[in-house]
């Protein structure tokens, strides 16, 4: 039986230990007490697999659909650069780091994607992203080529993206509310470091989700490229082996002809005949140990397409 080629599915590609390590990067605590004073917490986080070059890949999430960008991802190579608002009332601050950054990568990319076309085209030019790209730089919209939710649905995402709003509304009033005593202080530091904490982790796991769609689309265009230049093995595989069988090479005749009938292709009476008695007259002519090893191989390739 040949050989079954299959795409893997999302499941197998979400259960890969290279991303499970990744995944005990969730564990830790990443926003410090220090860290809550700041306008922005940055992370550059290495993730398992890795963009062709001159591809970059923004995420954006914001405290509604007609609320404020709150944090930016952005991948390209095989990291995302987070960049996440900590403090409401430094939003400003946050924009310019995030712009910052942009303008470092953007020579070094060419082909740009987000998710959800009619959401991130007025956010870009709201945040200044579109400016720096200029009009001639398309931001493609990966919801053509994947739907982001079902990649990676066992991952230990700590929010879900419809709960960003809610957690955004709690830091916001933790960090307008008052208290006099140190315990109270000390409850608000807590629990706006965990709902932080959360957020930016939401933000690189939905990056790496649409880096795989824009994986996965890549590999799709990889495939349709290589269909058209495609070698029909079985002819190549005949070729060599009356190739070889003329030139008196008959070891190596044999295993071609071996390859042959091993590939799933009809073929008349005739032919079938004639490369079974090729086959037949080249093994004939084979040394006990030239035959050990024609065996050897012939088994090779019996068991490759059995798999």
């Amino acid at each position: 039986m040949p050989r079954k080629r299959s795409r893997r599915t999302l499941l197998e590609i979400s259960n890969q230990p290279e991303l499970w390590i990744f995944s005990n990067l969730l564990m830790e605590d990443w926003i410090e007490s220090t860290d809550l004073g700041k306008a922005v917490f940055e992370k550059r986080v290495s993730i398992p697999i890795s963009l062709p070059q001159g591809t970059a890949i923004f995420k954006i999430e914001s405290d509604g659909p007609e609320g404020q960008i709150i944090s930016v991802s952005i991948v390209h190579g095989s990291e995302i650069q987070l960049f996440q608002l900590l403090e409401p009332s430094k939003y400003e601050q946050f924009r310019r780091t995030v712009l910052h950054y942009i303008k470092e990568i953007y020579p070094e990319n060419f082909d740009y994607y987000s998710y959800l076309r009619s959401f991130y085209q007025h956010k870009f030019r709201e945040f200044g992203i579109s400016e720096i790209l200029g009009v001639e730089s398309e931001v493609k919209d990966l919801a053509a080529h994947g739907i982001k939710s079902r990649i990676l649905q066992q991952f230990p995402d700590p929010i879900q993206g419809y709960e960003i709003p809610q957690f955004w509304r709690v830091n916001t009033s933790l960090v307008k509310l008052r208290v006099n005593k140190p315990e109270e202080e000390e409850r608000i530091i807590d629990l706006r470091g965990r709902i932080c904490d959360r957020l930016a982790k939401h933000a690189i796991i939905e990056g790496l989700r649409c880096a795989i769609i824009a994986l996965k689309h890549y590999a799709s265009l990889l495939d349709d490229l290589t269909a058209e230049t495609r070698i029909d093995h079985i002819q190549e595989y005949q070729s060599l082996a009356d190739g070889l069988y003329h030139l008196g090479e008959f070891q190596d005749s044999a295993i071609f002809y071996s390859k042959c009938l091993s590939q799933p292709v009809s073929r008349n009476e005739d032919e079938q005949t004639r490369i079974l008695t090729a086959l037949k007259d080249s093994i004939d002519q084979l040394e006990p140990n030239e035959f050990l090893e024609y065996a050897l191989f012939a088994a090779k390739i019996v068991r490759s397409y059995d798999d």
